[in-house]
């Protein structure tokens, strides 16, 4: 089976696109999801929000890379919540399209492999990718990587986050000067290093903000062997001059991310079709700015 980074990079070239499309559902954001049309019934607008979705993947499956899908947003409905990112899920992989899980986890030792099998094994929240926090340590990283390797499956571990506040950890200074989203990344280096798969890059990407470009661009050199995830563009404020620094020669190395900005652009029925044009908007941007 080709790595994450293969089957990733043959989507980009396929489909000429760096855009990776964030599913975050807003159930108050459009009138067809809206809990008030249901009654609040979790279950109704949870099969709402699906619909919803699948209208938006229809429409955009030929002008994006891949799909992230943030975990948080489909907790917060509950059971039927977690039945919808299963079923998006599953339709997104069915069609051949990479999905990346924002779930930010991590943990130690067999919790750590509990969530590694869960999100990147075979299980029906199982994705191509999922993102992970580092803050207790390599150990808590190992099995995941463990059992990314194994699975031909890929990491995204955060280094410098797109928020205003990620800066009060991620920007401390360590002893000898460098920061601490520094040490994070040449540890993100190190478990990277043994695993390059033909493309150079290996299981084990990163999560570095458009809304840092300098740092981004710093940290493109720093994370030679890993592939970007890129958040923070559009309402966030990160634009196409910022993210032009996280791809390499080849345009390759990195996706960006943007969900609002795409997926709550109208309160009509059309907004499958306004999600496609504002993709191609973005990309062609992106395009442009990469020369």
């Amino acid at each position: 089976m080709p790595t994450f980074a293969d089957r990733l990079f043959s989507r980009i070239r396929t489909t000429d696109s760096r855009i990776c499309l964030g599913i975050d559902p807003r159930p108050e954001g459009h009138p067809s999801t809206h809990p008030e049309r249901f009654n609040g019934d979790p279950a109704q607008v949870a099969r709402a929000v699906v619909y919803y979705f699948q209208a938006i993947i229809q429409a955009t499956q030929g002008v994006v890379a891949c799909y992230k899908l943030q975990s948080a947003f489909f907790e917060a409905l509950g059971i039927p919540g977690l039945i919808a990112l299963a079923q998006l899920t599953a339709d997104v992989r069915a069609r051949g399209i990479p999905v990346i899980l924002d779930a930010k986890r991590g943990d130690i030792g067999v919790s750590a492999e509990a969530y590694a099998r869960s999100y990147l094994a075979g299980g029906v929240f199982a994705s191509d990718a999922l993102t992970i926090n580092p803050y207790l340590g390599a150990d808590s990283l190992e099995p995941f990587v463990t059992q990314a390797v194994r699975a031909d499956r890929g990491l995204f571990v955060l280094v410098k986050t797109s928020n205003p506040g990620g800066g009060d950890v991620q920007d401390v200074k360590l002893e000898g000067g460098a920061q601490l989203f520094e040490h994070v990344a040449d540890l993100v280096t190190r478990l990277a290093g043994p695993h390059r798969g033909g493309s150079g890059y290996a299981p084990v990407g990163a999560v570095v903000g458009a809304t840092h470009p300098d740092a981004l661009k710093a940290l493109r050199e720093r994370l030679p062997y890993s592939v970007l995830l890129v958040p923070g563009y559009g309402a966030q404020g990160g634009g196409a001059e910022d993210v032009a620094a996280a791809f390499d020669e080849e345009g390759l190395g990195a996706v960006v991310s943007s969900s609002r900005a795409l997926t709550y652009v109208t309160q009509g029925a059309d907004f499958a079709e306004r999600a496609r044009e504002a993709a191609v908007e973005m990309n062609g941007a992106i395009s442009a700015a990469l020369g």
